[in-house]
């Protein structure tokens, strides 16, 4: 048998090699796109993926777009709105989720309102410009303000204070005075409509459920809407406080029976979130926790804060912060301490005192008729013992403790009293105490008298009672200012004729009540042109011009805070007008209403476009009146010409 001679084999040359290698990681490699759904999915709930990366990663391919857009309760969308947005805090708000409202459809929902909200209250200005009140009743996002998804009106408040906080942190709030009024005006009015549904839904709770400090805080967020306070933040602090006295007894007395458990400071925490029945321990024991409660929140001698004229000491965390506030507000922080570590007190509130009761409610007392202790919070938490009647061994009546309706009523009515020369504040206090005591007739009395002498508009939430899921805003009208026809003619006016204004908007002006001999000259009202009118020939007027003037608010019109008020003056034989160039006394709110900024350059306020549109020459008028200003100006100038919301 004979063989052939085996031919050496071709060694392969390098880019055969390359080829083979390259083809085989071809037919090997995987990507996204062979990936189950559920494995896509789980990816992009990645916190390193933003929402922006899903929604660039959904548009470039259409496989990646079905199964990240079509996946409509999935936890992808979930978790895309809590890292946007937080995490869910049900104490703010409850999001619905089934078969209408998805997570996909809520995030899409809330984005469209980061946007909506700002866009419409760029338009307020020009839109409300002609109206002197408020106008609720013309306000945008109605339907979802009035949701029964209470995530749908939480939306609306979340964006329009997220652009308010911006509009306030911004350098260019300085030329924004417009949009930042608008801004304010309607974070007042989402606030007070989404805190409304939210304290009615409170106050109809058992009374079991209505846990003291929650109801204070919605309290707090309904008058004072800028204070944006989370009830979280509340709960940690008191139970920081709570935490204190703990570790205070834990270290004075080891043996207490608040230690008896493993998870005794977890039990601490976890009973901030609901009432409790009687007190955990015996009187004794109890004694020390509140005395040691009295070292702890009473070692600030200032404690107590008796002004008339702070805000801050009727709101809860801000009372919590300085250790320092109203007596019914030391009063709740007590209740609220006192009930995580387990002792029962009672709140009590009359027209004269605020104070705490507490009698041992232990189970296993020996004892019917256990010494009652009032203690009292305003000398520093001192206990003593309350006097009982010889007869029938019990309290007076007005010692009793007093309902969350009770207590509200009780702080409402000192509120009441610290706000009368705050309208803007007194107004959303009425509001409550009809949303408290809607049939009471001295309540309905005061607040009709208010709302017809004032021109603000009525709370959204007070306008139907037949209807309580919506605001009726039927028999609101449009309240026009007395001489709206001629502050915003149809037709533009001019300048160029014999008898022109000596003053154009946005001029500052003080009115001059001219005195006689020795008497010198007063002051008697200050403001900024809004408009002007031309009189008739034959007026004897020495200068033929009424101008309509944005009054600056003194003591007596802080009430219109809200409504900005427009006078008609002129001058006259006892009456001359000057112009004015400092404008940091011209920092009221109601600048806003019709203009955007203040011009150093000009000394005037710059007048919103719609308003100027309709004296088309002012601006040039003024800008020739400017040539001398710059020295007198610049002195003023800086951040004080900015009103304070």
């Amino acid at each position: 048998m004979t063989t052939k001679p085996l031919k050496r084999q071709r060694e392969p040359d390098d880019d055969d090699v390359v080829s083979t290698a390259c083809s085989s990681a071809e037919t090997a490699s995987t990507t996204i796109l062979d990936l189950p759904t559920e494995l896509i999915e789980y990816i992009c709930c990645c916190d390193s993926l933003k929402l922006i990366d899903v929604f660039n990663l959904a548009v470039s391919h259409s496989k990646l777009n079905n199964c990240l857009f079509h996946e409509r309760n999935s936890c992808l969308w979930k978790s895309k709105f809590i890292q946007k947005y937080g995490p869910l805090d049900s104490e703010e708000y409850e999001i619905v989720i089934d078969k209408k409202s998805t997570w996909k459809d809520e995030i899409m929902l809330r984005l469209r309102f980061d946007k909506a909200v700002p866009a419409e209250i760029i338009q307020m200005p020009s839109r409300y410009m002609k109206l002197k009140n408020v106008p609720y009743h013309v306000y945008p996002f109605g339907e979802y303000l009035n949701s029964e998804n209470e995530g749908h009106r939480y939306y609306i408040l979340s964006a329009t204070l997220s652009y308010y906080k911006q509009l306030q942190s911004n350098e260019s709030r300085y030329s924004n005075l417009d949009i930042l009024y608008a801004a304010h005006q309607f974070l007042i009015y989402s606030c007070q409509v989404y805190f409304g549904y939210k304290l009615s839904h409170f106050l109809s709770l058992p009374p079991a459920e209505q846990i003291v400090e929650r109801g204070f805080h919605l309290l707090g967020r309904w008058w004072c809407p800028t204070v944006n306070t989370l009830y979280r933040d509340i709960n940690k602090s008191l139970n920081n406080i709570a935490i204190n006295v703990y570790n205070r007894i834990h270290l004075t007395n080891p043996a207490h029976p608040l230690f008896e458990y493993e998870d005794c400071l977890e039990q601490v925490i976890e009973r901030g979130k609901y009432n409790i029945d009687h007190d955990l321990f015996n009187e004794t024991s109890s004694i020390i926790i509140l005395e040691t409660m009295k070292q702890i929140i009473f070692s600030n001698e200032q404690l107590v804060c008796y002004c008339n004229n702070d805000l801050n000491c009727f709101l809860l965390q801000q009372v919590i912060d300085r250790r320092k506030g109203s007596v019914s507000l030391l009063c709740v922080i007590f209740e609220s301490v006192a009930r995580r570590l387990g002792v029962k007190v009672r709140l009590t509130a009359t027209s004269v005192h605020n104070f705490i009761s507490w009698s041992s409610s232990w189970p296993g007392n020996k004892h019917k008729k256990p010494t009652c202790y009032l203690v009292d919070i305003a000398n520093g938490g001192v206990m003593r013992k309350a006097t009982v009647c010889p007869v029938s061994g019990k309290l007076p009546e007005h010692f009793n403790a007093n309902s969350i309706v009770d207590l509200f009523w009780m702080f409402s009515k000192t509120v009441e009293q610290l706000t009368v020369e705050n309208l803007s504040t007194y107004k959303y206090v009425l509001d409550f105490q009809k949303l408290l005591k809607p049939g009471d007739s001295e309540v309905e009395l005061k607040y009709q008298k208010f709302h017809q002498y004032y021109d603000y508009c009525q709370c959204p939430l007070l306008r139907s009672p037949s209807n309580p899921s919506a605001p009726h805003h039927v028999d609101e009208k449009d309240i026009m200012y007395t001489d709206w026809e001629e502050i915003f003619p149809s037709v533009p006016k001019t300048r160029g004729e014999k008898h022109d204004p000596k003053y154009a908007i946005g001029m500052m002006i003080d009115i001059i009540a001219m005195g006689n001999g020795s008497c010198s000259s007063i002051v008697t009202k200050r403001g900024i042109v809004v408009g002007w009118t031309r009189v008739p020939s034959n007026n004897p007027l020495p200068n033929p011009t009424v101008y309509h003037v944005l009054v600056r608010p003194d003591h007596y019109t802080t009430a219109k805070y809200l409504n900005p008020v427009i006078k008609a003056i002129w001058e006259g034989r006892y009456e001359k007008l000057q112009r004015q160039l400092k404008p940091h006394e011209y920092n009221f709110k109601n600048i806003g209403k019709f203009f955007t900024h203040f011009s150093h350059e000009l000394g005037a306020f710059m007048p919103i476009n719609d308003l100027a549109q309709l004296y088309p020459d002012d601006l040039s008028y003024t800008i020739s009146k400017s040539s001398n200003l710059d020295y007198k100006v610049k002195p003023f100038t800086g951040p004080h010409v900015v009103p304070k919301y």
